[in-house]
């Protein structure tokens, strides 16, 4: 599948998506992680504030020069249960790297920005 990404060095936040769907809701699902679901409850898209911080935990050489200089990004997830089991693949400067994120449930993350 391909995404577009959108990296923006003075706030830190990266966005992977898919242009070609739209986003029928966004789930909070922590501080700094935010995913974009379309109406059958696929993942669209994923938002990392503090990206640098946040992906740089597992490795060191995702920097905000790094995701500046992103060539390709893109999502992988599968869905196991009641959880989603997300991929973030990473291209720059001639290395790639995949960062997986925590499982999460899908049952247990109702979104604040949706109200009702």
């Amino acid at each position: 599948m391909n995404y577009e990404f959108h990296y923006d060095e003075e706030y830190d936040i990266l966005a992977i998506y898919k242009s070609d769907r739209k986003v029928e809701e966004s789930v909070e699902i922590s501080e700094n992680v935010i995913i974009d679901l379309d109406k059958n409850e696929q993942i669209n898209g994923i938002e990392i504030m503090d990206a640098s911080e946040f992906l740089g935990v597992f490795n060191p050489e995702i920097d905000k020069k790094f995701l500046s200089d992103i060539e390709h990004a893109g999502i992988e997830y599968k869905s196991f249960r009641n959880q989603w089991i997300i991929l973030i693949a990473l291209k720059s400067k001639g290395k790639k790297f995949v960062q997986p994120m925590p499982p999460l449930r899908k049952s247990e993350y109702k979104s604040p920005i949706i109200l009702g």
